[in-house]
């Protein structure tokens, strides 16, 4: 049956029906519409799902038609046989526009078919991909935040064994400086629980800001001034840039404390991928009605490739030096949120082991 009815069946059937009707109406008189069964002819060609086929199907048998009323015996009043020719050629073209346009109809549709599903198919490889990657993710942010609360968290328990067991018999100086390695590894502890609770918050779109008139200046200036003792700890110099008029009355509608997070997150990196004797900048402008943040360092820098991965939340730069600093990769991803937060933008630039700039900016307005 299906080669009956296949196309180059149809072809075949269509080529019959056309010669057997050409024949039939050559034996009819004129004054029979001889020319109306080219039709079922012009729809046999419909099999072939050719638009062009059918369109010369119809062409030709409407031509045949013409061609009958001047091969055909005479018969009948010559305007009944013009109206039977005419209609015959009507009919045949109404088969014809009819059969291309169910063909076009046909087309599209399969053409949307395939287009879903190639769409549905994209979907559901992104979806596996996306899968794969917060899998991925969470195997790395489970390892990545295991390692760094086992190593203040082992930190914690031997000294505070060491001082439990032994301290009748340290001096006063061990028991300090086991004292201060208990005080780091409680203050690292802290400062990792702390950007998780601020990372999750980003994420829920749970953050809630304190707005107020917020001289961003001095908090620039107050934050950088406070962690500039941490920097000469290091060997580090911290150099400060306000550059701004004392006469400015510009403000920012703003949470003051989570600026001063930003810039001490900021401050933060910069110091901890600088190297011994580097020098940090922190600078403060004003550019239209945009403050304008930077802090630089010149210390390993980040490639190319990874400056758009920064701010992915847990994302480190695979190397050594970066791998020997402690860290849980959060510290952007929080400083991009409260940033954006206060309709900011934040963005790097840097280059591998040429240091590191990074910048903000959150609208400022005319104090009142």
């Amino acid at each position: 049956m299906s080669r009956l009815l296949g196309r180059p069946a149809a072809y075949a059937w269509t080529g019959i029906l056309v010669i057997g009707f050409f024949i039939l109406d050559l034996s009819l008189p004129l004054g029979v519409a001889a020319g109306v069964p080219y039709a079922v002819a012009v729809m046999a060609s419909m099999r072939t799902a050719r638009i062009r086929f059918i369109a010369v199907t119809t062409v030709v048998t409407a031509s045949l038609t013409i061609f009958g009323l001047m091969m055909s015996p005479d018969g009948g009043e010559q305007w009944k046989v013009l109206a039977n020719r005419t209609l015959a050629i009507f009919v045949i073209l109404g088969a014809g526009s009819f059969a291309i346009y169910a063909i076009s109809v046909r087309r599209r549709a399969t053409r949307q078919a395939i287009l879903f599903e190639q769409v549905r198919r994209r979907r559901v490889q992104d979806t596996n991909v996306q899968l794969m990657r917060s899998a991925e993710a969470r195997s790395s942010f489970l390892g990545q935040i295991s390692h760094e609360l086992r190593t203040p968290l082992t930190s914690l328990t031997t000294f505070a064994h060491i001082l439990d067991g032994k301290s009748e018999t340290l001096s006063r100086e061990r028991i300090q400086a086991h004292s201060e390695v208990i005080g780091r590894s409680a203050r690292r502890l802290e400062v990792l629980i702390n950007d998780l609770f601020d990372a999750s918050g980003s994420e829920t779109d749970s953050f809630k800001l304190n707005l107020t008139s917020v001289d961003i200046p001095q908090v620039v200036a107050d934050t950088a001034s406070d962690y500039a003792h941490h920097v000469r700890t290091l060997d580090q110099e911290l150099v400060t840039d306000i550059d701004i008029p004392e006469s400015s009355n510009y403000r920012a509608i703003a949470d003051s404390v989570r600026i001063a997070q930003v810039v001490t997150n900021l401050l933060s990196n910069a110091s901890k991928y600088s190297w011994p004797g580097s020098t940090l900048h922190a600078f403060c402008g004003l550019e239209g009605d945009k403050f304008i943040v930077k802090v630089t360092d010149h210390g390993a820098g980040i490639s190319r490739e990874d400056i758009s991965k920064v701010f992915t939340p847990f994302f480190r730069v695979d190397s050594a030096d970066v791998r020997a600093v402690p860290g849980a990769g959060l510290g952007l991803t929080i400083v991009k949120s409260i940033i954006e937060l206060h309709d900011g933008q934040v963005y790097i630039e840097s280059e591998k082991d040429s240091g590191t700039t990074v910048t903000f900016t959150i609208p400022a307005v005319i104090a009142s």
